[in-house]
């Protein structure tokens, strides 16, 4: 009797568990959310603000300082919020005075779970400017004196309120899976008036498969 009830039992616990497996689906892991991580190169472009081309100056065109107009560069997220990197940036003034400015920075992100995110440019180190509004007189690209020895960091940059790089803010969105490829847009004007806004691009550096990514900056 006791080997009969046994026997019941387990055939009702393997039919229950037969209709369990079908009528249930498998649990899968959850997919991950949207994450940047790892070494990007970007290259950025200006947009105008409407007052740049508004009539009688509203905007104070005449008067606006040396801005950014072009930027490449390289910058490194490490995944928990930090970024670095550093910036060639094709920079002009008004009159058309235009300088090659080159520096590093470090700044912060935060990625939102449906793939749009924000980062800042905090903190600017190694800055050199090189007044390019020369004729080359030695090797291409940078000016260079008679010798041929290029005369980088040929002018003092600006410090203090007239420093032409500064904190900067963006916002950004995935535009490939996996984070591979980012477009981006400033999103500050703490100086008011006359603007350029940089926008850009930002893709991943492929390294044997092993690759993550990010992108920077303008005034």
């Amino acid at each position: 009797m006791f080997q009969s009830w046994k026997s019941r039992a387990v055939s009702l616990a393997s039919v229950l568990a037969a209709g369990l497996s079908v009528g249930l689906p498998a649990l899968a892991d959850p997919a991950p959310g949207p994450s940047v991580k790892g070494d990007y190169v970007f290259r950025m472009t200006p947009a105008k603000s409407f007052t740049a081309d508004a009539p009688a100056d509203p905007g104070g065109i005449a008067a606006a300082p040396r801005q950014d107009v072009l930027r490449i560069g390289v910058l490194t997220a490490d995944g928990t919020g930090n970024l670095t990197g550093h910036t060639l940036a094709t920079t002009d003034t008004i009159q058309g005075q235009t300088w090659l400015v080159s520096f590093d920075w470090t700044g912060k992100y935060v990625v939102n779970s449906n793939g749009t995110g924000f980062f800042s440019v905090d903190t600017i180190t190694n800055i050199s400017c090189t007044d390019m509004t020369v004729n080359h007189t030695g090797p291409t690209p940078h000016p260079a004196a008679t010798g041929g020895t290029p005369a980088m960091n040929n002018v003092s940059c600006p410090t203090g309120d007239a420093a032409i790089e500064g904190h900067e803010d963006y916002a950004f969105v995935f535009s490939t899976p996996g984070g591979k490829k980012i477009e981006f847009m400033q999103t500050d004007n703490a100086g008011g008036g006359a603007k350029i806004f940089m926008t850009g691009t930002a893709t991943m550096q492929e390294d044997g498969g092993q690759s993550g990514g990010v992108h920077s900056h303008g005034r």
